[in-house]
């Protein structure tokens, strides 16, 4: 009965929300920073208080943002005051997929204060999480690129600054040109009759120049057509070594509803994968989370190039 485990797994992670609350809408960010409310230190609330402040995250969406104000740092401060408490562990183990989406959408975007955040987020739910050396390296050299394109940039407008420097110098020290004068002829004018007078030297006859012999064309041989381009770019994919199951969502559970996700991603040289994104999914919003979270998980054989791919997961309901 798998899918009588997977209803007990998610039920762990919704018994923390008031049973037939409707969902709260997701909290906007405020438009500066006097606007932002004070918050009481997580440290110094009580574990009442920490679960009303964790299900009311949960049904605001809020499940790792804002900082401060986001369900897996409430679960988080719950599990330093009760640290044997299954349901809670259970809860983190749930969210932890969602935060490591989120650290390689902010890294992907360029958003790497937001992605060393979750990152130190990740590491505060699970600190032996297999993903964590990948992301910070992944991280480290997205900050060494981003410091070599800020210097490459400085070195262009300091470039064009000595340019444009020169150009006003020049244009500043460059003498005028002089007048033009017409020449002068120092010739006597008696010259020219003595000029006049002198005989004309005799004929000379033309001879007619030969006609050039033809020139036989040169036979040019066609280039062989270039291959094409979908040709050239077709690339088998790397094995699937390691297939992690999407955890079917206890609302459509109890609903009865069954659907599909179409997932796009990039399969790394070493057969991990990152850059998974949403292409459609029927019904919408029901089964989004559960198959970016399993994909996430998924593991290919080494194949030493990025490979960019999609796949269709199709939610089904158990039959009989």
């Amino acid at each position: 009965m798998k899918w009588v485990r997977t209803c007990a797994a998610f039920a762990a992670l919704s018994c923390l929300v008031a049973c037939g609350a409707e969902p709260a809408p997701q909290a906007q960010a405020p438009s500066s920073p006097e606007a932002i409310p004070a918050r009481p230190a997580l440290a110094s609330l009580d574990i009442e208080r920490l679960r009303t402040l964790a299900a009311e995250a949960l049904r605001g969406q809020r499940t790792y943002a804002p900082a401060g104000d986001n369900a897996v740092e409430y679960y988080l401060a719950l599990r330093d005051k009760a640290p044997g408490e299954a349901t809670v562990a259970n809860a983190l183990q749930e969210l932890q997929p969602y935060v490591l989406i989120a650290a390689e959408q902010a890294m992907a975007g360029g958003e790497l204060s937001e992605a060393q955040r979750l990152l130190d987020l990740l590491a505060r739910v699970d600190a032996q999480a297999p993903a964590l050396p990948r992301l910070r390296a992944g991280l480290d050299a997205a900050r060494a690129a981003q410091s070599q394109r800020l210097a490459e940039l400085q070195a262009e407008d300091q470039r064009l600054a000595q340019q444009r420097a020169t150009a006003l110098a020049n244009a500043a020290n460059k003498p005028a040109a002089p007048a033009s004068v017409a020449p002068v002829s120092s010739a006597p004018a008696s010259a020219a009759p003595a000029a006049s007078a002198a005989p004309a030297p005799p004929p000379v006859a033309t001879v007619p120049a030969p006609a050039p012999a033809p020139v036989e064309p040169i036979a040019i041989a066609a280039a062989p057509p270039a291959p094409r381009r979908d040709e050239a770019a077709a690339r088998p994919l790397p094995r699937l070594i390691s297939d992690s199951a999407p955890r079917y969502p206890l609302s459509a559970l109890n609903r009865r509803i069954e659907g599909s996700v179409q997932i796009a991603f990039v399969i790394q040289p070493d057969g991990s994968v990152t850059a998974v994104r949403l292409l459609s999914s029927t019904p919408p919003g029901v089964f989004d989370e559960a198959a970016l979270a399993a994909v996430s998980r998924w593991r290919f054989e080494a194949g030493g190039q990025r490979v960019p791919t999609s796949r269709t997961l199709s939610f089904r309901l158990p039959k009989g």
